[in-house]
This record gives C-alpha cells, structure tokens and sequence, in this order.
C-alpha cells in the first residue's frame, strides 16, 4: 500500500524520488484494480486536499515532466490486466493532471482547470465503468465507490467553479455551462447502473459480491441535489420515470441486491421523490414516498428521519392526518405545534399569524409554499366544520344535513373578531359563500348551495356531517381539458 508517511518524508525539491512516488503511487492504484479492491482503490485516489496522498503527491507532479505524466508513460507501471491497461492508464494520467493543478494566477481561471481536469478523469472513469464483460455483464462493477466518490468531488468543484465565474450564460466557463457538464457526467454513470438486464443477466448479477446496480440510488440522490438546487423540476421527474420503468423493476432490484445497498441510501432517494411532490404542491405523492422512505430509514439515522418528517407534517396536515405531540418533540418540530393547534380549531387568523412567525424556518426547509398555497382552505373547513357541529348540540331538532349559511357566517366573523386581519368586521355572508363554494368545487365539502345560497345541502347521513368527509377519503375533483 502507499505510504503517505514516507511521502511526506520525502525530499520534494529533488525531480528523481518525485518520479519515484508517482511510480509508487501509479502502482498501488494499478494493484488496487487488478485485484478488484473497491475500497482500496478509492483510498488510493486522492481528490480532495483532505486525502494524506493530496500535497505529497500534487508536489511530486510539479517536478515530473509532462512526458513521465503521460498514459504510456504510466502504463508500465500498471499491473493491470492487458484489456484495462491502457483505460486504467488514461485514467490515472487525468486523475495526475488534477492533482499537478493549474498553473493559472487567476484564482477563477484555477478554479475552472481543476474541475475540467476532474471531468477529464471521471470521464476515463466512466469510460471503464461502461466496458461490458464477455458475457454481457459489466468488467468492473467493484468501481461503484470510486465513480460515485469521483460524482461527489465534481459536485463540489464545480460549485467552487461556478462561483467564481463572471462569464455570461452562453460562455463554457459560466456558472451554467459548469453546472450542466457536472449534471451530465453524472447521468452518463447513472445510465450504467440503471442500464436494463434481461432475466438471465438478471440472475447472472444477483450472486456477484458487486454489481453496477447497486450504484442506483446513491448516483441517483447525487443527481437529484443537483436537480433541487437548481430546480430541475422536470429533470427529476424524468429521473423518477426512469426509475419507475427499469428492467427488473427497481423493487426487485433492492430485494436482490438490498445487503449491498445502504438502507440511508434508499431512504433518501424516496425522500427526494417525496420532495419533488411538495415542490410541485402534490401531497398524495409526496406522502406515498416520504412512508416509503420513512418506512425504510433506520430508526438510528435521527437526521435523516427528521428531515423526511419536515416533509412529511405538511403532507399529513393537507391529508388530514395530524401527528402526535411526542413525535414532533422527540424530532425538535417544535415550529409546527403552533401551525397544528390553529389548524385543529380552525383558528384562520391565529393559522396566518402562526404561518408568517415561521415562515423564515418553514421557507429554509421548502414546506412554506405548500402550506401557504394549500392549508388555509382546509382550516376555514374546520371552521366551518366546528360551526355546524356547535348548531347541531344548540338546536337537536335542527333539520339533519342541512345548515343555514349564516351560522358559517357567524362562525367565522367571530373567528376574525379583534384579530387585525382584513375580513375583522368587514366579512361579509357572500364572502362565507364564496369561500364554501370553493370547499364544495374540490370535493371537501359534499352538498350543494340552495338557490338563494341561504341553506348548505350536504350529503345524508345520520350525525349530519356528511357533508364533511374525512379529509383522507376526499378524492380530488379531475379537471379535463378540452381541445
């Protein structure tokens, strides 16, 4: 193995022990490889200054010519099999004009050598990464942990890249143009480890102590960062149909492979779908992959947990389903306990106050707009829905299923009463029927206004609240377009 210790120790200004640690180091990556060490080959692979093989090595490169740097020179230190030599070589020439760095002045002008140095390298990374075996499966899928270590360096070099950048958006070197070529190497090692397998290839990969497959979802929830952050929308959801139509089925690919896979892995990549389904102010699919991936996290990944559930209570809450105090406690949730009381009571004011105290918090976490765009409309119906039981319990021969608007109206002009909102004495019954009216167009209120809009019709039943549903059981009322 390399010793980074005599490294360190070494003489630096002189050219020939420089030469001779290249050598060394080239070796060890090329034993690495030829002996299928995953791990160890990723531990040979400096690429950040945090790596014990970074400055030793970056040092030795400066004094190394150009020529000793090459892919034919550093073939023949490679004990590597003939059909990866010259790959393998590749490789590690770009990997060394990464670690030589630039030798621009301009911080900004360094900054874009090394990640296109990067690029260089994790393209013959990939390059390696796609070569099949003769029978049809992937050479060597033991570079899982390098291709996605190598993932996560582009990631933060190019950010570093991107910040510093001052060209204009259609200049390679911009921000943008950055960005995407990160995006875009990363998806060429997703299309490896999502490529389809036939039942035989199936079966084939489902014994190996390594498979390309298992690089899914950690590639996978690399990309989607990037996807957020950038608000890729619609890159993401392609991505969730790719995973949605693999070949096996994503599910069965994690019931064969799921001891190679971190379980934290595959919780993160339903967390990131379950996320795309706030943004896009979808509960029903948000919720269906934050329980999947709540479902799937250890129960000792406390941070990870956490933040499904900040996803996950906003969801719930627009579903109808409240969680328990102890849940938002043990979590430190504690935003969302004034945000829940209101929404319980159908409290509108004391909801919009306690939305704008938090909303600094909530908008850090991306769960501020679906509140914002969605909730308030279920917390006028548990207003409404907390009148018609109190005119029920005041009248017991009042007429069942039926209700005079004006208690709905009373409701909530005592509600906004003293609040300072807009509707406090100025709230008037058609705006109560217009607000009822828009419960009714989405199905969470079942009846109808009569025609002088004086009496709310709802659905029989004998409580006489069938008008109000269980928020869970209301399915959305479909809108379709027409031509």
């Amino acid at each position: 193995m390399f010793d980074s210790r005599r490294a360190a120790s070494l003489d630096l200004p002189s050219a020939a022990p420089m030469s001779a640690l290249v050598a060394q180091w080239a070796t060890t990556v090329g034993q690495a490889f030829s002996g299928a060490l995953g791990p160890g080959l990723v531990q040979s692979v400096p690429l950040s200054d945090a790596h014990p093989f970074f400055q030793p090595l970056r040092q030795a490169l400066q004094s190394t010519s150009a020529a000793d740097q090459s892919a034919s020179a550093i073939s023949g230190y490679l004990p590597a099999p003939p059909d990866a030599r010259d790959g393998l070589a590749a490789f590690v020439a770009a990997l060394c004009a990464y670690l030589r760095g630039s030798d621009a002045r301009d911080p900004v002008e360094a900054a874009y050598d090394d990640f296109q140095h990067l690029v260089a390298a994790h393209t013959e990374a990939n390059k390696l990464y796609a070569t099949t075996a003769p029978d049809g499966g992937y050479a060597y899928p033991f570079l899982n942990s390098l291709i996605l270590g190598l993932a996560r360096a582009l990631v933060r070099l190019s950010a570093h890249a991107a910040s510093l950048s001052p060209h204009p958006i259609r200049d390679p070197r911009s921000p943008r143009q950055i960005r995407d070529t990160t995006r875009q190497a990363i998806e060429r090692s997703l299309q490896v480890a999502s490529s389809p397998m036939t039942e035989a290839e199936w079966a084939a990969e489902v014994g190996r102590s390594a498979s390309v497959a298992d690089a899914l979802w950690p590639l996978a929830n690399v990309l989607w960062r990037i996807y957020a952050q950038r608000k890729l929308h619609t890159q993401a959801t392609e991505l969730i149909k790719s995973l949605s139509s693999l070949s096996p089925a994503e599910d069965k690919r994690l019931a064969a492979r799921a001891h190679a896979v971190a379980q934290t892995a595959v919780a993160e990549s339903y967390y990131w779908r379950g996320r795309l389904g706030v943004v896009l102010l979808d509960p029903r699919n948000a919720k269906y992959w934050l329980d999947k991936a709540w479902a799937f996290c250890p129960p000792g990944a406390a941070a990870q947990r956490r933040s499904i559930l900040i996803k996950l209570v906003p969801v719930n809450l627009l579903l109808g389903r409240l969680p328990f105090s102890r849940t938002l406690e043990t979590h430190a949730l504690s935003p969302f306990v004034p945000l829940l009381a209101a929404f319980r009571a159908g409290n509108v004011p004391a909801w919009r106050r306690a939305l704008h105290d938090a909303r600094g918090w909530l908008r850090a976490r991306g769960v501020w707009l679906i509140l914002y765009e969605r909730a308030e409309v279920l917390v006028w119906r548990n207003l409404f829905r907390a009148a018609l039981k109190a005119y029920y319990a005041a009248d017991p021969a009042a007429p069942a299923n039926r209700c005079p608007t004006w208690v709905f109206h009373a409701a909530a002009v005592a509600a906004f009463r003293g609040s300072g909102e807009a509707e406090d004495g100025a709230l008037a019954l058609e705006d109560v029927v217009s607000v009822l009216s828009s419960l009714i167009d989405q199905s969470l209120v079942l009846g109808n206004l009569s025609y002088s809009q004086q009496v709310l019709v709802m659905r029989s039943a004998p409580d006489g609240m069938g008008g109000f549903p269980a928020v869970a059981r209301v399915v959305p009322r479909r809108v379709e377009a027409v031509a």
